[in-house]
C-alpha cells in the first residue's frame, strides 16, 4: 500500500492519468516546474521549430516571478498546476492541498486568463487527500509513464536515453523547464534543453506524433 500510495501511476486513491491505452505511437511532452528564463523560452523556441504541442505544468511562485513567461506558454501549449510553492503534500491536511491549488490556480489565471484543468503533484506523491482535493476542484491529475530524473543535471545524451528508453505508444514522459521554486542559476536545465531537440528527432524517426495531455486523454477515452 506505502507503494501504491507513492507512485504516480496509482489509482489506489483516485484517477491518475499516466498513459494512454493505445497502439497509436503518440506521446506527450511534459515539462515541470517552470515558467524559468531562459530554459523556457529555448524550449518554446525548439517546440515552435518543430510544431509540437506541449503540456507545461507551472509552479504559482514561478508564475509570479514570470508571468508573461506564463503567458507566452499558455497562448501556444496546455498549462496544468503544479501547486504554488512544490511542496510534499503526500501527508499534508486536505486545507493545505486546497490552498496550494487555489493559489497556483489563481497565480496561473492572473498570468494566462486561464484556469487548468490539469494538475500535477509535485514529486508524483499522491495521497487520498491530495486527488479528493483536485476532484473537488475540478483538475484531473496527472503522472507520467518516462521520466529522466533530469532535476539532477545528467548530460543530455543521457536524458536522452533514459526518454528513448521509456517511451512507447500513449506516453507521457517527464522532463523539467525550471527546478521547484529556485531562478537561475540554481535551475540550470541547459542539458534538457539540448537533449529535446533529439528526443524530438529520434521520436519522429519512429513514427511518433505528438499529442498535449487533454489530447491524448481524449484518445484514451475513444480508445
Amino acid at each position: 500500500m506505502a507503494y501504491e500510495w507513492l507512485t504516480p501511476r496509482s489509482w489506489l486513491y483516485g484517477p491518475v492519468f499516466w498513459h494512454a491505452r493505445t497502439a497509436e505511437r503518440v506521446v506527450a511532452l511534459t515539462f515541470d516546474d517552470g515558467p524559468c528564463h531562459p530554459y523556457t523560452e529555448q524550449l518554446l523556441e525548439i517546440l515552435d521549430r518543430e510544431g509540437i504541442r506541449a503540456t507545461f505544468f507551472q509552479v504559482g511562485n514561478n508564475v509570479m516571478r514570470e508571468p508573461n513567461l506564463s503567458a507566452e506558454v499558455a497562448s501556444q501549449h496546455e498549462v496544468g498546476n503544479h501547486t504554488f510553492t512544490h511542496p510534499h503534500l503526500t501527508w499534508s491536511r486536505p486545507g493545505t492541498v486546497r490552498d496550494q491549488l487555489l493559489r497556483g490556480q489563481e497565480a496561473i489565471y492572473n498570468a494566462t486568463g486561464t484556469l487548468p484543468r490539469l494538475f500535477r503533484v509535485p514529486h508524483g506523491w499522491y495521497g487520498p487527500q491530495v486527488i479528493s482535493v483536485a476532484g473537488d476542484l475540478g483538475m484531473k491529475c496527472v503522472g507520467w509513464s518516462v521520466m529522466a530524473w533530469d532535476w539532477d543535471r545528467p548530460p543530455a545524451d543521457v536524458i536522452e536515453s533514459r526518454i528513448l528508453h521509456g517511451v512507447g505508444p500513449g506516453g507521457v514522459t517527464l522532463l523539467h523547464d525550471g527546478q521547484d521554486t529556485q531562478a537561475f542559476p540554481m535551475a540550470d536545465r541547459s542539458h534538457t534543453v539540448a537533449a529535446v531537440s533529439d528526443i524530438i528527432s529520434s521520436l519522429k524517426a519512429n513514427g511518433y506524433g505528438f499529442r498535449t495531455i487533454p489530447e491524448l486523454m481524449d484518445l484514451h477515452v475513444a480508445g
